[in-house]
């Protein structure tokens, strides 16, 4: 169990380096792009700057997709990943995306149903009938 947890953090933290990497080559390109916007304003401009721009945005889809995708095989990396620094863990932490706020957006949007299944559900376990 502990190599499997073990790989799974190894996935995830490559899959955070390949993002950064891709961020990093794109920085480059954004910095001329926006400072000749700047100065010009050329519609040439603004098309290489929207496509540049839906890379980038593509690419952040993709990491997305890719740490959910491991974040069902282990969920604890999701919260407070391994390879951040204490610091990045704990501007994240400030930043608000903490656990609760997580279980607070589920319960949103199931609504007062759940407490009321859970309720029910304890009330089964109990032996009680629920009516």
């Amino acid at each position: 169990m502990g190599s499997s947890s073990k790989n799974i953090e190894q996935a995830q933290e490559c899959c955070y380096l390949e993002w950064m990497s891709l961020q990093s080559q794109r920085i480059p390109e954004l910095k001329p792009l926006l400072a000749q916007r700047r100065s010009h304003g050329d519609e040439d401009n603004d098309n290489k700057l929207r496509e540049l721009t839906g890379k980038i945005i593509g690419d952040f889809k993709n990491y997305a997709a890719k740490r959910a995708d491991l974040a069902h095989r282990c969920s604890s990396n999701y919260y407070a990943p391994t390879w951040n620094s204490p610091l990045e863990n704990a501007l994240i932490w400030m930043g608000g995306c903490r656990p609760s706020s997580f279980f607070r957006f589920v319960y949103a949007l199931c609504g007062s149903q759940t407490e009321i299944r859970v309720t029910q559900f304890l009330r089964n376990i109990d032996g009680y009938e629920s009516s």
